[in-house]
């Protein structure tokens, strides 16, 4: 049962990837007090708080329904394959679900919390979106469609959600500022999810889990994810010029590019080769997590010095923290699950 194995719990929650969405949560509120408007500590937190418990719950359902795929898997990574507990034994299949219902009730409570009725309504279609990722019967995930959910969900809802929580309406100027700046994060993220699908393909065929890699093959997927990720940086000119964003923005978003087409080289070079291939997620993931970082940093470094050091500041970057605290302890120490003797594995079909 669950609630006697916390730890194993978090990791069937995928908690290490909950680093990320505080990233475009933050960038979002960031912006829209960039030019002197007053920080809401609480809703900041509130916000932060529903943004996990969203995130959480589409792991729990993720893992609940993918089970038929990850059972099959013969070459799960630390960042593919789901989190090995279930398939593993080492929680019950139901317990997935159970945790995904009690943290979907968490997130449509604290949706009503919300001080305006379109924050709550961001709130509501992020938790539908999130839900329909794996759950029957929209299961976009099996549709061709789970990259692009994870896009809007991720990259435009989560930041839109930290930018209305701090500004309370849509400043035209400054949502042009946030909606430029999030495009070419955005397509950055679309193309890290088609990698993170591309090693679990042969098996989410199998089972009729019609990915957008399945759909269209991995010549045509890694054709899209170079050109997506030759489109995300040439438009930065582009969102320059037609917005208020500083240059410097601009240029720490762009210093993340070798990294980002050094990815796209292992792409080519190792997809053939299932092992081969075991790294490249993890490097694409990160790339895509420091490209909404450097945006954040960008933001903050051109403030003035003596408020950096504001308390505001700190709370804002926390996610920075947060990101690279992950990032090295899952680079050093690795990721490994609970040491515990897996059980007799269930016969029970999803």
């Amino acid at each position: 049962m669950f609630i006697h194995k916390p730890r194993q719990s978090l990791t069937l929650g995928r908690i290490k990837f909950l680093s990320y969405s505080p990233i475009l949560y933050g960038l979002g509120a960031t912006i829209a007090t960039f030019r002197g408007e007053e920080f809401s500590l609480y809703y900041f937190a509130l916000g932060q708080i529903i943004v996990w418990v969203v995130h959480m719950m589409t792991h729990f359902y993720n893992e609940y329904y993918d089970f038929d795929s990850d059972i099959l898997n013969q070459h799960p990574s630390p960042w593919t394959g789901g989190s090995r507990i279930l398939p593993k034994g080492i929680l019950r299949l139901e317990d997935s679900l159970i945790l995904a219902i009690l943290t979907t009730i968490l997130s449509l409570f604290l949706s009503t919390l919300m001080p305006s009725q379109t924050t709550f309504l961001v709130c509501l279609l992020a938790i539908l979106l999130s839900w329909g990722y794996s759950a029957p019967p929209l299961a976009f995930c099996r549709r061709g469609l789970g990259e692009l959910i994870t896009t809007v969900v991720l990259n435009i809802l989560t930041p839109v959600l930290g930018f209305l929580l701090q500004n309370g309406n849509l400043i035209p100027g400054r949502t042009r500022d946030l909606l430029l700046v999030l495009f070419p994060l955005a397509i950055i993220e679309f193309i890290r999810m088609m990698v993170m699908n591309m090693p679990d393909r042969d098996c989410d065929a199998a089972v009729g889990k019609d990915t957008l890699i399945v759909k269209i093959g991995m010549d045509k997927a890694i054709n899209i994810h170079t050109l997506g990720m030759i489109i995300s940086y040439l438009s930065l000119p582009l969102v320059y010029l037609y917005s208020d964003i500083p240059l410097t923005v601009i240029g720490f978003i762009a210093g993340t590019a070798p990294l980002g087409f050094l990815t796209t080289w292992w792409v080519h070079k190792r997809w053939q080769d299932i092992r081969g291939f075991f790294m490249v997620p993890f490097w694409a993931s990160t790339h895509n997590a420091l490209a909404a970082l450097s945006a954040l940093i960008g933001f903050l470094v051109v403030h003035p010095v003596e408020s950096l050091f504001t308390l505001e500041t700190q709370i804002k970057v926390f996610s920075i923290y947060l990101y690279f605290a992950v990032f090295v302890y899952f680079s050093l120490l690795g990721d490994h699950l609970p040491e515990e003797e897996p059980t007799a594995m269930s016969t029970e079909t999803v």
